[in-house]
């Protein structure tokens, strides 16, 4: 660069990107978000990571973070610990999950950053790590030998969790019930930003947005920010016909196991019915052992970790998304989609996807209904090949990142102060 002349622009405003998991790589809904949150925060700021991880870190995580991030630090933590730390929270009448993250050492990096180089904004993924960004952004947290202004603070809610902890409650007996219900009523008062100043608080869609409004309150500053898909890596498939059905997810995180359960319990044996030799493949990381379990019935096979899960969305002639508790924007449905995959839905997780049911995507308001939909994908390759260019088709006009994440910069103070609210381009009916 200097050889031609040319100055490279530096960006001089600083930003602190705190998450409750290690960015990379983006193998799960919140890695893949926070992994592109940091990809563009590094376009346009001087960028500081700090994130807690209970797994071994690699070498290659640290060099890709190290490229994104001028400050990196990444505090192991102990299972054991966190669980520990949850409880103690909940036995002092205290949300766990700010706990659960939460390590003193990390919080000491964190005060000593800001006081070498000042942070203008805090970008909190999630209330995990609400604690952290209180000692920059809260009076009565912020040590005394922190001077300077307040940085900005914006809270990436991203869904409204204590909802998920309030249907958790809804269902569950004993003393889990009471458990769920405190943490969503104590989780819900961090989130309407009573105990904190949010600058602005964003979530993933305009549904999200509106249960934000209906169970919390009307905060002045909440706005839309919405999740992309990587359009280049999840590449449109070749079309297959098979009489195989994918689900593809954490498989140790609840909603994913519960889902899975569902799908066994009350679709496959009525899709199986009719399509005796019809297969249900579960893929992804961690499988806890209700799902490890689901592999003694008639055709359902556990795939667990896969290094790629593309060839399997590629062989499934209907992939799956059977969720019974669900927030914002499943990835997972719009990375199907962007592969070029017909996609069967629940309500819950088609909820806060901009796309068409019927068009885009299928919506499988019960079991007999899930089961007609999976059928007709596995019977019908015109019908399979139309819903899954469709939803191609929405995917490539509504769900790229940089479009998708855009508005982050605008509230992190980089660019003209936002519109209160959010801005969402109407829903056209062609595709």
């Amino acid at each position: 660069m200097a050889a031609l002349g040319l100055q490279s622009h530096r960006p001089t405003r600083r930003v602190l990107l705190l998450t409750h998991r290690v960015p990379y790589p983006p193998d799960r809904g919140d890695r893949i978000r926070s992994y592109h949150l940091l990809k563009l925060l590094s376009r346009h700021f001087e960028v500081g990571l700090a994130c807690t991880s209970d797994e071994e870190v690699t070498v290659e995580q640290r060099q890709v973070l190290s490229q994104l991030a001028g400050r990196v630090a990444i505090q192991k933590t102990s299972k054991i610990v966190t669980r520990a730390r949850g409880a103690a929270a909940v036995i002092r009448g205290q949300a766990a999950t700010p706990s659960l993250f939460y390590d003193p050492r990390l919080a000491k990096k964190i005060v000593h950053w800001h006081g070498q180089r000042p942070f203008d904004a805090v970008l909190t993924f999630c209330t995990g790590m609400i604690r952290y960004a209180r000692l920059l952004t809260h009076p009565a947290y912020r040590p005394r030998e922190l001077a300077g202004p307040r940085p900005i603070h914006v809270l990436d809610l991203v869904d409204v969790d204590s909802r998920k902890w309030a249907a958790y409650a809804a269902t569950a007996t004993g003393p889990m019930k009471w458990v769920y219900g405190q943490e969503a009523k104590r989780l819900a008062k961090i989130e309407s930003g009573i105990e904190d100043r949010f600058d602005r608080i964003s979530v993933v869609s305009e549904p999200e947005a509106n249960t934000y409004r209906e169970h919390l309150r009307d905060h002045p500053g909440l706005a839309v920010v919405e999740n992309g898909v990587d359009l280049e890596y999840f590449s449109p498939r070749p079309d297959i016909s098979s009489q195989t059905a994918v689900f593809v997810g954490v498989m140790n995180y609840k909603p994913n196991v519960e889902a899975v359960q569902w799908y066994v319990r009350e679709v496959l044996p009525l899709v199986r019915k009719k399509l005796p030799h019809a297969q249900f493949q579960i893929v992804g990381k961690d499988p806890s052992p209700r799902v490890k379990a689901l592999k003694n019935h008639a055709g359902v096979q556990v795939i667990g970790t896969v290094p790629d899960v593309r060839p399997y969305l590629e062989s499934a002639a209907a992939v799956v998304a059977p969720l019974q508790v669900a927030r914002g924007v499943q990835n997972k449905v719009l990375e199907a989609m962007a592969c070029q995959r017909a996609v069967v839905c629940s309500p819950q997780a088609a909820n806060g996807i901009r796309a068409l049911p019927g068009r885009h995507l299928l919506i499988g308001e019960s079991p007999k209904k899930f089961a007609r939909y999976v059928l007709a994908l596995m019977r019908d390759d015109h019908y399979r090949q139309q819903v899954a260019a469709a939803a191609r088709r929405c995917v490539q006009r509504r769900y790229n990142w940089p479009q998708a994440l855009g508005p982050m910069i605008e509230l992190l103070g980089g660019g003209v102060r936002p519109q209160q609210g959010s801005v969402t381009p109407p829903l056209a009916d062609a595709a």
